[in-house]
């Protein structure tokens, strides 16, 4: 019997979300809140959920949900500040009970077709555990710094700061979704994930009580020049002390800026709350303005990890999509185990910043798979680098270099909201 046999896909519809969610609260590890219910169905686009149903017996009681996933469809911005068409892979996971059985795959396959059908050229998403994704074409995009900054960091000056003015109010989508959306849209940072359509918009506004930990409600810090908004954050606070000391902490989530000023008034009001020691982020770029404007980076404890993973669904397509820093003529040989369409051997041309991508009979000059050029499509991994540590084969010198040198980002990749 073959593995995933006794299952189907299914799509799922409104009245079996109660279905859907069990299976998240199994494959996730948690116990979700009753009261909490509409924050998830808030968060999710139910018109792009769909599933993995028993159909066997042998498998399992017929007609119940054994897997889960569902995406966002939305656009992506790549070198060049333009827009590639993007699904946003989220909410995937299989039941403990059905596990060992091939269902990942075959829900990932689902997701691959359906958004291939639907014209969406990239795939990306946040990977809990990074070594499965790997294997189904996906690269890691994009790193992100996780920082611990104390309160009343010390920054360099940056001209027009302290005329910029602070507005604190409680997030809410209905007052604040067009204008976070509005900010984002302005953001030319490679792998902004721009905000998403249809149900599930309003993902990055739900607040489940299981969530919060003893934290506030979120927040959100709008920053305006002259009453136009030119930043926005995400945030929450947790008050706190011992022995009479105050070490509250304040979490930031989403967050963008469109000036250097903007960005400098942001971080000097998220790092200066009363009672609060210490201000948490997770979505700095690894070149983030605040990182070059603190005056003591040692001061902030800090690590890297990964962000964005990156999967070209359509490879000629997502590679013309994008701009290039210089001029290029390399032949690539893919493989692509989960879309063959992908696979076999193209031409990648690039004259004044523009791609063209044909087949060829050529001997190539590069050999790889499918998830290292989908790790350089936001520019924020060198080819040469993956050339260098065996990842990518190299078979007329100095191609690595030159497709690299192509491919990179003048400023490194973030997504900066997690979907």
């Amino acid at each position: 019997m073959k593995k995933s046999a006794g299952y189907r896909s299914v799509s799922v519809p409104e009245e079996r979300l109660d279905e859907f969610f069990d299976v998240v609260q199994w494959a996730f590890v948690g116990e979700w809140l009753r009261e909490d219910r509409q924050d998830y169905v808030d968060a999710l686009p139910v018109e792009r959920a769909r599933a993995v149903e028993v159909t066997d017996e042998h498998r399992g009681t017929p007609g119940t949900l054994a897997g889960v996933h569902a995406s966002f469809g939305t656009e992506m911005v790549v070198p060049g500040g333009r827009r590639v068409p993007t699904a946003g892979l989220s909410w995937l996971g299989v039941h403990p009970g059905h596990r060992r059985r091939g269902l990942m795959t075959t829900m990932i396959h689902d997701h691959f077709e359906r958004s291939l059908a639907r014209g969406e050229s990239v795939s990306v998403l946040y990977a809990m555990e990074a070594p499965i994704y790997a294997r189904f074409g996906y690269g890691m995009g994009s790193q992100t710094v996780k920082a611990e900054i104390p309160r009343g960091a010390k920054m360099w000056d940056v001209d027009g700061a302290d005329e910029l003015t602070v507005r604190l109010e409680r997030a809410s989508f209905e007052r604040h979704d067009a204008l976070v959306a509005g900010l984002q849209a302005r953001l030319s940072r490679p792998g902004t994930v721009l905000n998403a359509v249809g149900s599930g918009r309003n993902a990055r506004f739900t607040d489940p009580v299981g969530n919060r930990r003893g934290m506030e409600k979120w927040r959100i810090a709008i920053v305006e020049d002259r009453g136009e908004p030119v930043a926005y954050a995400f945030f929450r606070r947790h008050a706190r002390s011992s022995v009479g000391i105050h070490d509250g902490v304040c979490q930031v989530r989403e967050h963008g800026s469109l000036t250097p000023a903007a960005a400098q008034r942001l971080w000097q009001t998220l790092t200066d709350f009363d009672l609060v020691e210490t201000t948490m982020t997770e979505n700095l770029a690894t070149d983030d303005p605040l990182l070059h404007q603190l005056k003591d980076p040692r001061g902030v404890r800090s690590k890297v990890i990964d962000n964005l993973w990156v999967r070209l669904l359509d490879v000629p397509t997502a590679l013309a999509a994008r701009e290039y820093m210089r001029d290029c003529d390399v032949v690539v040989q893919l493989t692509d185990k989960h879309v063959p369409a992908n696979a076999g051997t193209w031409r990648i041309a690039v004259t004044g910043g523009e791609a063209t991508v044909t087949r060829t009979d050529d001997a190539p000059d590069l050999t790889m798979d499918v998830r290292h050029l989908s790790q350089c499509y936001l520019g924020g991994t060198s080819m040469e680098s993956l050339a260098a540590a065996g990842l990518v084969r190299e078979h007329t010198a100095g191609r690595a270099r030159e497709l690299a040198v192509a491919m990179l980002s003048p400023v490194a990749p973030l997504a900066n909201w997690d979907f």
